[in-house]
């Protein structure tokens, strides 16, 4: 087994794998794929949807919850809705209607220990996000991250402390990062109204470049999808330097976080703060952030090519940036 500290440049943590929609883009892309995923329930779907890929070597699906220390922990599994499923009692038992079971839980580390370092890490596990950080190292961190943001849990101040010094923000539904219309920005809601009765307002508007757009009203239709993907409502969306939005510093990224959650709390819409914050690690080189679009068309071409001449995908080690 590879070291730990060395990065598998193929190799993806899907953490919250859900219904695997995630996972079957990361394939899309080349990547191999471990995912994990607390809900019973949902692993044996993944488990039986990517039968192939498990077969050819290409996904683990491993049935666990990721915490800060491993043992054996209650999971509340939401019958309403099983997205608000959660280790946490207050988020689980959402709508009023829930089951409690006894879900193995790993750390984050183990996981690295036992299939290697990735190079994405994707979070999203309903309010335990600030817990799969709490076992990596500046030296075991992925080269790229996404986490599930919330109002409370200080996650940008821990990704800075592993060593994290560049962020993007999308919007958990358009993939974009424009914030939203609140109630209290009369001014913003004027200008709204004047744009709806004067189109040439909200055009001229539209046409900013997105870092010049104030707020997603003047966002193109549909979500951010550079691939032309067909994402739908449980996809994360693109990551890394595919996901929309200019780097911010981790001074910056902090303000900007500060305004949104502001907001948020102003308008007494804190439950619905739906972001996701990316960030890239600064062992990542500034001259190979702009290869990464290369490497991901490669792998996509070299994924077809092996469907086309084999009638299955055949995974194989690709180069990596590293």
């Amino acid at each position: 087994m590879d070291s730990a500290n060395d990065m598998d440049g193929d190799l993806v943590f899907d953490i919250g794998l859900n219904n695997g929609d995630d996972a079957a883009y990361y394939l899309d892309l080349g990547y191999r794929v471990a995912g994990v995923e607390a809900n019973p329930l949902l692993t044996s779907q993944c488990t039986l949807r990517f039968e192939r890929e498990i077969r050819q070597g290409r996904v683990k699906v491993i049935n666990a919850g990721v915490l800060k220390e491993p043992g054996e922990f209650t999971f509340y599994r939401n019958l309403h809705k099983g997205t608000w499923s959660s280790f946490q009692p207050e988020m689980g038992k959402r709508g009023g209607a829930w089951e409690e079971l006894k879900v193995p839980c790993v750390t984050t580390q183990q996981l690295i220990a036992e299939y290697g370092k990735p190079f994405f890490m994707k979070v999203d596990i309903e309010g335990a996000d600030l817990q799969a950080l709490h076992t990596i190292t500046p030296e075991t961190a992925p080269a790229y991250v996404s986490l599930e943001l919330n109002c409370a849990d200080p996650i940008l101040e821990g990704l800075i402390e592993l060593g994290y010094s560049a962020f993007k923000f999308v919007n958990g539904e358009t993939y974009r990062p424009s914030p939203p219309i609140f109630d209290h920005q009369t001014g913003w809601r004027l200008l709204r109204k004047i744009g709806r009765h004067a189109p040439f307002v909200r055009n001229a508007i539209c046409g900013l470049p997105g870092r010049l757009r104030p707020n997603s009203e003047y966002d193109p239709p549909g979500k951010h999808n550079p691939s032309g993907y067909p994402f739908g409502p449980h996809h994360s969306g693109p990551f890394g330097e595919q996901a929309a939005g200019s780097w911010l510093t981790g001074a910056a990224a902090l303000r900007w976080f500060g305004v949104l959650k502001n907001n948020y709390r102003k308008a007494a819409t804190e439950n619905e703060c739906w972001w996701d914050v990316h960030a890239r690690h600064s062992s990542r080189s500034g001259r190979n952030a702009g290869l990464i679009n290369q490497l991901a068309d490669h792998r996509k071409r070299w994924s077809a090519l092996l469907s086309r001449k084999a009638g299955q995908v055949q995974h194989g080690k690709i180069a990596t940036l590293d």
